[in-house]
């Protein structure tokens, strides 16, 4: 999932492979009808299983506190491991340089902090998702004059 982290976030599905092997575009070539509808319900699940977390329980708190935990090991023990990230997204598959964002992104990290950010090959739909969760996080600081 990438993005900003709420309701216009979005799932990478090009990118997914299993034994290396890119799993939906095997699923899309060997399969005359695949289900879009079922993949964006997968998509609202995740998105909305925090609010169900919360609602259940009142909090989060467990799954914030192993996050910060692996994020914590990965830069003290300078593993430069991949985490989601929020990091600044200008320029990053054509989010427009004059809007500073910071979204959700794959990023490895080390000792140094943010030691890039994953290069992540999209689709042309996933590319124009990612530039509309960008500009809906935009129009939001901007609302609020941040």
């Amino acid at each position: 999932m990438v993005g900003e982290h709420g309701d216009s976030s979005l799932a990478i599905w090009s990118t997914i492979s299993v034994a290396g092997m890119p799993a939906f575009k095997s699923l899309r070539d060997s399969h005359h009808s695949f289900d879009e509808a079922a993949l964006e319900g997968i998509r609202r699940a995740v998105v909305g299983g925090a609010y169900e977390v919360i609602e259940l329980k009142g909090y989060t708190s467990w799954a914030i506190g192993y996050s910060v935990a692996s994020l914590a090991a990965s830069l003290l023990r300078d593993q430069r491991r991949v985490h989601p990230v929020s990091v600044l997204a200008s320029g990053f598959h054509g989010i427009s340089d004059g809007h500073d964002v910071f979204l959700s992104l794959p990023a490895r990290l080390g000792r140094g902090g943010v030691l890039g950010v994953a290069e992540m090959d999209l689709t042309e739909v996933e590319a124009a998702q990612l530039r509309r969760s960008a500009k809906t996080l935009w129009e939001n600081c901007q609302l609020l004059d941040l």
